[in-house]
């Protein structure tokens, strides 16, 4: 059996038996899936794009380092409000979460506006001691 063969180049026919026909067409076949393979990991992969010009993805809208320390700073502070008594926390809700004024919140609560202002600083300083233990 005549196949096609490839020798410095050049391609020839040469005659040989039906085995070695076979593991001769194997070999072509897998040069050419491992090229193609290659020809499309270039074409198309990060990796590829990185190894020929160094440029890296990365979402430039995105500040990973600040969402995280966002969430750890909420995380803390939320820690720090279920360390005040009942009273204050739900101060604190009213005041920042409901955005209810110290006019409302007095008249809700049925005390003076200067009672509440009064409540909030203590609120205040007590987180900030929270805080500092930390």
């Amino acid at each position: 059996m005549k196949t096609p063969y490839k020798l410095n180049g050049n391609l020839t026919e040469i005659e040989v038996n039906e085995e070695v026909a076979e593991t001769l067409a194997d070999f072509h076949r897998e040069e050419k899936n491992y090229a193609r393979k290659e020809r499309w990991r270039k074409e198309v992969s990060i990796e590829a794009l990185y190894a020929e010009t160094g440029w890296e993805p990365q979402d430039e809208t995105v500040d990973i380092l600040g969402d995280y320390l966002a969430k750890e700073e909420v995380a803390t502070l939320r820690c720090a409000i279920k360390q005040l008594n009942e009273k204050q926390q739900r101060l604190v809700q009213l005041y920042y979460y409901e955005q209810k004024t110290m006019p409302q919140i007095a008249k809700q609560l049925g005390v003076s506006k200067m009672a509440i202002s009064k409540q909030l600083s203590v609120v205040h300083k007590d987180l900030k001691n929270i805080f500092e233990k930390l």
